[in-house]
């Protein structure tokens, strides 16, 4: 299907599972509005799920300085209460022959492309400076062949059954085998067995046995 359409899929190894991080920050959004209005009947949240999307999309967002809405449309939604109250906005509208109405829609229309533009720079942008911040703070680090190290146990964030919040984080150690640019490395196992992927170094830290 996605061959068919023309789509290009990557896949997200666990080790980039913040790849998926804006999937994830837009669902925590929309769960946490849910929350917020099923508080006294948690049995009608797939009756509520519209106005709390609803809500998202005709909210600016501050990477993009617009509104979900706005980038697909190219103008701001028309909220129920403005027709209710009919504004200033909803008035003017209905005034206008369906000739105008075409002609400004076609305008807005025009200059959609520019607003995603802009909202894609606004966001890159974002992207950078974020990046750039988490550098600052992280400090790298660096092995060299044969080095012992710990491996970050996937998925992350897993659970086992039985140590629930106990289950230990690491997994090693292992043996650094091969170095490979932008700071990643190829590790193996005591018993000969090699990851089949390589490793990023902010996975892995260095191994000291216990006495």
């Amino acid at each position: 299907m996605a061959e068919q359409y023309g789509f290009k899929l990557i896949n997200s190894t666990p080790y980039y599972a913040q790849a998926n991080g804006q999937a994830e920050f837009t669902n925590k959004i929309i769960k946490n509005g849910i929350a917020k209005m099923i508080k006294d009947n948690p049995r009608e949240w797939s009756d509520l799920l519209f106005y709390t999307i609803w809500a998202y999309r005709t909210s600016k967002r501050d990477a993009t300085y617009c509104t979900p809405y706005e980038l697909v449309y190219g103008h701001e939604a028309i909220l129920p209460v403005e027709v209710n109250v009919r504004t200033i906005k909803v008035d003017r509208q209905h005034r206008m022959t369906s000739e105008a109405y075409q002609e400004t829609m076609s305008i807005m229309n025009l200059d959609i492309e520019a607003k995603r533009e802009q909202a894609l720079s606004s966001l890159i942008k974002q992207k950078r400076l974020i990046v750039e911040s988490y550098n600052k703070q992280v400090r790298k680090k660096f092995f060299k062949i044969d080095d012992l190290v710990w491996k970050v146990r996937l998925p992350m964030g897993h659970k086992d059954h039985f140590y629930e919040k106990w289950t230990p984080q690491w997994e090693g150690p292992f043996r650094v085998i091969k170095t490979y640019s932008g700071n990643s490395y190829g590790l193996q196992d005591m018993n000969g067995n090699t990851t089949r992927t390589k490793i990023n170094g902010k996975f892995i830290k260095a191994y000291h046995p216990t006495i």
